[in-house]
């Protein structure tokens, strides 16, 4: 982050500087060239006029000639000969001429040669000032001299880009404050929001899924950012929180597994052992033991079938075949199945349908594996009393209920009996017979006929169980 700060700045910076200094720099230019224009336009009207001023002066002298108009124009003059002797010169006495430079390689003067005037601007040696110097070349027999020079100091040039410093360092000033200030709403804009990204993604990345980040920028795509890695940090999260239930529950499963499993085989170990031992001999108990070991056989072979089934249901590898049928038939066939299961108790089982023409549209085979569930559980809690099986038309769908008169179900199991292998009293229970995955089997049909089982109970009168399945017209 910092080196994004550091980055961020030597841009603000660079962008500052040059959109500072680029204007300065050309209006400097553009100044300082139009005050150097306004000279040499000066200068070249003076030179004319000293031209002018030669024809009418009573000056006997060129020195004085030179003297006189700089006294009145307030230029430097110098008169130059055709082979550069300085004739004339308003800013020294007569009797230093002598000792001046020969002035035909001066820039000015060799320009005036070549195109009839020329300037320079430079340093003088002679007077230690910077001038601008303007040389006109003229007829050297009529006005005595070859090259008539004025010059001017640049002091009110410099004078002028002076006063322009001035402002332009009230400028730089000003743009220094504002790229302090955009770099403060930069950084708490851009920089801030990055650091906490970053922050952020190392938590996640150490394990903390419950850490969130909360910046708003005002709409740039840091702001999505940030909402896709807290929404990819709370699916982690679910994800992870997931697997661990999913642990704990296929932890939970192996352990009632293994019990489940074990049960029956000590069983039929216990009594294959007894006959083996000499039991098999004896009449009075060897088919009485052979029986019971057949039961928890049967009991195995139940429970394998329901681990299979809740397996293949749970990996999404069962497929359901829907269809539209008529129901009416089938509960019928389950109602006179039911009696005879349980012509030994004293429980009056009910079939109650508003008509005959029950059509669904569903699974036809597992509807009856949840129907029959539910019954057997409702059987197997009853001593006696009386069972319903129920329909009732409700919008667009049909209500299926079993209502018992039996136990009950404790309002602390209530929520839990669909759990594979719960069991409220687990004693009583697997007397009671069953594998303990009835109940979750029929649950996950019934979602993946898109409705669910509905549970009502009161511990000690009884149990009602209910689901609705879409109905469609026999037509």
């Amino acid at each position: 982050v910092r080196r994004i700060q550091y980055r961020l700045l030597a841009i603000i910076v660079s962008i500052g500087l040059i959109g500072i200094i680029t204007p300065i720099l050309y209006t400097n230019s553009l100044a300082l060239g139009q005050a150097q224009e306004g000279i040499l336009d000066k200068l070249r009207s003076h030179a004319n006029a000293i031209l002018v001023y030669s024809n009418s002066s009573e000056k006997t002298t060129f020195q004085e000639l030179a003297t006189e108009y700089s006294g009145a124009s307030s230029l430097r003059i110098t008169l130059i000969a055709a082979d550069g002797t300085v004739i004339g010169e308003s800013s020294l006495p007569i009797t230093e001429l002598q000792q001046m430079d020969n002035h035909n390689e001066r820039p000015e003067v060799l320009a005036a040669q070549e195109f009839g005037e020329g300037f320079s601007t430079r340093y003088s040696n002679t007077l230690k000032i910077q001038f601008i110097y303007f040389a006109k070349k003229v007829d050297q027999n009529h006005y005595g001299f070859k090259y008539v020079r004025l010059a001017q100091s640049l002091k009110s040039v410099e004078n002028l880009a002076s006063t322009y410093r001035e402002f332009y360092y009230l400028i730089i000033g000003f743009m220094v404050l504002v790229i302090i200030i955009a770099w403060f709403l930069l950084k708490n804009w851009l920089t801030d929001p990055i650091h906490e990204l970053t922050q952020a993604a190392d938590d996640i990345s150490k394990g903390n899924l419950s850490r969130r980040i909360n910046i708003n920028t005002g709409g740039i795509e840091i702001d999505d950012l940030a909402t896709n890695m807290n929404q990819m940090a709370m699916t982690l999260d679910q994800d992870f929180r997931r697997i661990k239930r999913m642990e704990k529950v296929r932890s939970e499963f192996l352990g009632n597994v293994t019990h489940e499993l074990k049960t029956p085989i000590s069983s039929i170990s216990g009594y294959i052992e007894t006959l083996l031992e000499g039991a098999i001999k004896d009449e009075n108990v060897n088919i009485g033991f052979l029986e019971r070991a057949l039961e928890n056989v049967k009991r195995l072979e139940e429970l394998v079938t329901d681990l299979v089934e809740i397996s293949r249901i749970e990996t999404g590898e069962l497929q359901m075949n829907y269809d539209y049928f008529n129901i009416y038939n089938l509960l019928n066939d389950i109602h006179k199945d039911s009696q005879q299961r349980n012509s030994n108790k004293n429980i009056k089982i009910q079939l109650e349908v508003p008509d005959k023409k029950l059509f669904i549209y569903g699974d036809k085979g597992r509807l009856e594996q949840v129907i029959d569930n539910l019954l057997s559980n409702s059987m197997r809690y009853t001593d006696q009393g009386h069972i319903r099986i129920k329909v009732l038309r409700r919008d667009n769908e049909l209500v299926f209920s079993i209502i018992d008169t039996g136990i009950g179900i404790s309002r602390k199991s209530i929520n839990r009996i669909f759990e594979r292998f719960y069991r409220a009293d687990k004693a009583r229970d697997r007397r009671k017979g069953g594998t303990g995955l009835g109940l979750a089997i029929s649950k996950h049909i019934i979602e993946a006929h898109g409705s669910n089982i509905y549970v009502d109970s009161l511990e000690g009168k009884g149990s009602t169980f209910s689901f609705g399945i879409t109905t469609i017209s026999p037509e």
